[in-house]
């Protein structure tokens, strides 16, 4: 995996996990911070061609 990608999966990652713990603590505007980050670095991944959906599909329903 080229470091580009790695990066983009650690980023997506790590803005995922900041998004469950801001709705956990309630908080709506880091929720609608951190759903906009990952917006980004989904259409980021998309614009080169990185296949993100079968790493993250899990993610999707652990919330």
């Amino acid at each position: 995996m080229s470091e580009f990608m790695t990066t983009l999966h650690l980023r997506i990652y790590d803005a995922v996990r900041a998004l469950r713990r801001a709705h956990e603590s309630g908080d709506v505007d880091l929720c609608a911070a951190q759903a906009g980050e990952i917006e980004d670095l989904v259409e980021i991944a998309a614009r080169h061609g990185v296949d993100i959906g079968s790493a993250y599909s899990g993610l999707a329903h652990a919330a």
